[in-house]
This record gives structure tokens, sequence and C-alpha cells, in this order.
């Protein structure tokens, strides 16, 4: 029997599912996103903070998520991501994380120090679980004062 080479290959998901996921997993948690506006995702110390920081025309916007927790050894460190989110192609994309406010694309991250050629895909894998978490345990956005 000769099957086509293309049948003994892994079908992999399309490119950009991971930031269309993000996207609707967002808007669906952040229904309005106003310049200035600052919601809180959760309760009781496990809450996850989000400030609209720009919004730059009716096509983009620019977000930050952080958690509360202190990292005294029991606990990892404060998460901080910096996400950008295309309302015209329907995609967010983690832009910077932690300290690093660059993360270079994979072609470059050879070069750059400290980087693995995956970490884009890395930090936005990180959004989307923080974000599944969020809509599994029904949290709602409260927006804050």
């Amino acid at each position: 029997m000769n099957r086509h080479p293309l049948s003994r290959r892994k079908l992999q998901p399309h490119p950009l599912w991971l930031f269309e996921e993000n996207y609707l997993l967002l808007r669906r948690l952040l229904p309005r996103l106003r310049p200035g506006a600052c919601f809180v995702l959760g309760g009781d110390g496990g809450a996850l903070r989000v400030v609209v920081e720009e919004d730059t025309g009716p096509y983009t916007t620019h977000i930050t998520l952080t958690t509360p927790f202190a990292g005294d050894g029991q606990l990892p460190p404060p998460l901080r991501l910096k996400v950008r989110i295309y309302h015209d192609a329907r995609l967010a994309e983690v832009t910077a994380y932690q300290d690093c406010a660059h993360i270079p694309p994979r072609y470059a991250a050879r070069q750059a120090e400290g980087f693995q050629r995956d970490e884009r895909s890395q930090v936005n894998r990180l959004l989307h679980d923080v974000l599944q978490h969020c809509r599994r345990h029904g949290h709602v956005a409260v927006e804050q004062p």
C-alpha cells in the first residue's frame, strides 16, 4: 500500500491559534476595554489585575496583567505580562513579561542571551493558561475605581 507522504505527518494547529484563543478569552473575560480602566479577575488573594494602558485607535489596545503573589520562597514571584490586542485581526500577543521588555523573535533568540527559541510561544502559552484558569473558575471582571 503506497500512502501519500503527508498522511504520515502529524497535523499541527493553525500557526496563529494561540493568539486567536487568547483574544477570544480576553474578550470574554473583559468585554469593555477603555483606556485607563482597571479590572480585577478572581477573588481572595488569587486575583489577576488588568489595567488598560493604551488604546491606539479602534484597532489596537495595550493591557498589563499582574498577580499579587509575593516571592517569599513558598509562592512564585509576581506575574507581569504586557499584552497587545489587535482588534481587527482578532489576536492577542504577549509583548513583554516580568522584567523583559522585548521578547526576541524565534530567528533572533540564539543571539539573545538567556532566551529559548520558542520564548514567545512559551509566554503566550502562559497567558493562555492563566486566562483558561480564570474562565474555568468563573472569575468575573470587576472594574476598580
